[in-house]
């Protein structure tokens, strides 16, 4: 049997069954490990098995209207987001059907632009603060990006979510140990590649983790990870009903809305607030760290941005008002996004038998929409690996919507977008207004795909003061 089986004029491949097995067992999914994601990057649909469960891969927008849009109710989310509804409850990234839907509309006006536009006090606040530690050295000094977006973003994300400081409840190490409780889910999630598992098993196995009982390394760390978390946003939640605030945070929020079947339950605002925790800083962190990283490799693209920044902000502390000025500085994330996304993939199962492009899936398999291979597609990005911000200019060419979805499509997308991104443009004009940011000597960045796609290791760069006055 071949490695790989077309049918003649059906626009599918087919991959054979051992050989598909074999590569997602030592090297995985991830594309930067020649895994199975690089080996249908130009593949606009295809079907494998590993071991026993039957996968697709779709990458046409059309096909993704399809699952994502038109016929979403056929295709929920599925069992591999059981390991993520372990780790942060049942909240809107692993609920689904009516409790979903309810859910999503009652935190829809949570995240409305008015209300995020009210957190701009309280993202900046933290902001400054990382900036203070910067400028607290010298006028030349190194720093580790990753740590430095992802301690910065976890801070943001604690202000403007509980009106809380996360290293002061949790230590220094809190993004560390987010990190590495990340990485080892993805770990987890291995299992699930060959086989899929009834749900009663993983209900088993989610209470002894969730237990008293002390587990043996590695699933005692990750055990010992994730009750961290989950016990500080507890801490948190509690205490905000029992001493209420007027503080205008997402917990607030949160507690107030109310629907015809009343509020939301505590143990969902549990689930929403470790969600927005840990989902809300890590894609964010990641989606910067690449930002700063092609900056530095591209330093035409950031002295225009530099100027820009310059220009509008003429050295003051950035307005709601600035933010749409940014065109050029967005547009440079969002190309960051395009090459880089953290959110690589998602998946959805098939619950009864469907048609997709004119192909036929049986129920139960599972849907792979790389995110990571859309991105660069020939189709809609031309010189897809090369860094250009001018894609998403507002004169740029138009392209199908579907086909640059890094906050996800459809009624599912990321429902912080609106506010991830007015974080992002105050994070990085903030600290553009007082450095530069180069690679260190040496330094060599590679992608590492977990749950998110991040850079691997440490990103080492070298913070220069700006003499802009």
């Amino acid at each position: 049997m071949t490695a790989v089986q077309a049918e003649s004029g059906s626009g599918v491949t087919h991959h054979n069954t051992l050989g598909m097995t074999l590569l997602a067992l030592t090297r995985g999914f991830a594309p930067e490990n020649g895994g199975t994601f690089a080996k249908v990057r130009d593949e606009p649909f295809s079907q494998f098995r590993v071991g026993l469960r039957r996968y697709i891969v779709v990458q046409n927008p059309e096909d993704l209207e399809h699952i994502l849009i038109t016929n979403r109710a056929n295709w929920p989310k599925g069992p591999d987001y059981e390991i993520l509804k372990g780790v942060m409850g049942n909240g809107l990234f692993t609920d689904d059907f009516d409790s979903w839907e309810r859910h999503r509309e009652l935190l829809n006006p949570v995240f409305r632009m008015k209300y995020v536009n009210g957190l701009i006090g309280k993202m900046i606040a933290p902001i400054s603060k990382e900036m203070e530690r910067l400028e607290g050295g010298p006028d030349v000094q190194e720093v580790e990006m990753v740590s430095l977006m992802t301690d910065t973003t976890l801070e943001v994300v604690g202000n403007a979510l509980f009106s809380q400081s996360f290293t002061a409840y949790l230590g220094h190490d809190a993004a560390e140990a987010m990190a590495e409780g990340l990485r080892l889910g993805a770990l987890f999630l291995r299992l699930f590649i060959l086989v899929q598992p009834p749900k009663w098993a993983t209900d088993a196995a989610w209470r002894l983790m969730h237990g008293d009982r002390q587990l043996p390394p590695p699933v005692g760390d990750f055990q010992r990870i994730q009750a961290r978390f989950n016990d500080f946003c507890k801490t948190v939640v509690d205490n905000r009903i029992k001493n209420p605030t007027d503080d205008e945070d997402v917990l607030n929020l949160m507690l107030r809305a109310k629907d015809e079947h009343g509020t939301m339950t505590t143990e969902r605002i549990y689930s929403e607030g470790i969600t927005l925790m840990l989902a809300g800083h890590e894609t964010t962190a990641n989606g910067l760290s690449w930002f700063w990283y092609l900056m530095a490799i591209h330093p035409a693209a950031r002295d225009r941005m530099l100027d820009e920044i310059d220009t509008v902000l003429k050295g003051r502390t950035p307005t709601l008002e600035d933010i749409p000025k940014l065109k050029w500085t967005m547009a440079c994330f969002d190309e960051a996004l395009r090459l880089f996304p953290p959110a690589y993939g998602v998946t959805r199962q098939c619950l009864k038998d469907d048609v997709v492009g004119g192909h036929k899936v049986r129920a139960g398999t599972t849907a792979w929409i790389l995110i990571c291979n859309i991105h660069r597609d020939p189709r809609f990005w031309p010189e897809p690996d090369k860094f250009d911000p001018s894609r998403f200019m507002p004169d740029a060419p138009k392209r199908p919507a579907l086909s640059f979805i890094p906050f996800g499509g459809g009624r599912r997308i990321c429902i912080a977008r609106n506010f991830a991104l007015q974080e992002v443009a105050l994070i990085i004009s903030m600290l553009s207004q007082r450095y530069v940011f180069d690679l260190a000597p040496g330094q060599r960045v590679e992608p590492e795909t977990n749950f998110t796609q991040r850079p691997k290791g440490k990103v080492r760069m070298i913070a220069r003061r700006r003499n802009n006055g």
